[in-house]
């Protein structure tokens, strides 16, 4: 008794990858959207990580570090300060590795006069209340948009 095998013609080779096509190009979307609230994520973990850090910094000194600039504030947090105390840890021991997930400088706030709020350049003319505010212009700016920032909406900042 013969068997007869029915194999796959090529059209119905061809319907199957344009239906596995279509779902894949259908799943896009949502895992493009997974990885920027993963990277906002990721961003908020951070801020909240130098806001630790900056409060730890009081705590031991006394007085909020200097935050003139981030590429000073950074290093001071990860060792060279005074009593060469780590307050924030970073990868392979390189301050400049610490940005935010689009590869840009956090933006740090701190209430240096103790009057329990800090005006947030760039982002509100209305003060936020409390000592130490981490802002990111998230990835409009990493995107190329120079100069005058605006306040986007996937900004993040860590008093929301």
């Amino acid at each position: 008794m013969k068997t007869k095998y029915k194999n796959f013609t090529l059209i119905e080779l061809l319907v199957v990858i344009a239906i596995i096509a279509i779902l894949a190009a259908m799943l896009m979307p949502a895992i493009s959207h997974v990885r920027k609230l993963a990277k906002k994520t990721q961003a908020k973990v951070e801020m909240q990580s130098i806001i630790t850090a900056v409060k730890s910094y009081e705590s031991t000194y006394g007085i909020l570090p200097d935050n003139s600039s981030y590429t000073t504030l950074i290093p001071v947090l990860t060792g060279t300060n005074s009593r060469s105390i780590r307050f924030l840890d970073v990868q392979d021991n390189n301050p400049n590795i610490f940005k935010d997930p689009w590869d840009n400088d956090y933006k740090v706030f701190t209430d240096h006069d103790y009057d329990g709020q800090v005006t947030v350049t760039n982002y509100t003319d209305n003060p936020v209340y409390g000592t130490v505010f981490i802002y990111s212009y998230g990835p409009d700016k990493a995107d190329g948009v120079v100069g005058i920032e605006d306040t986007s909406t996937d900004d993040v900042a860590s008093w929301k």
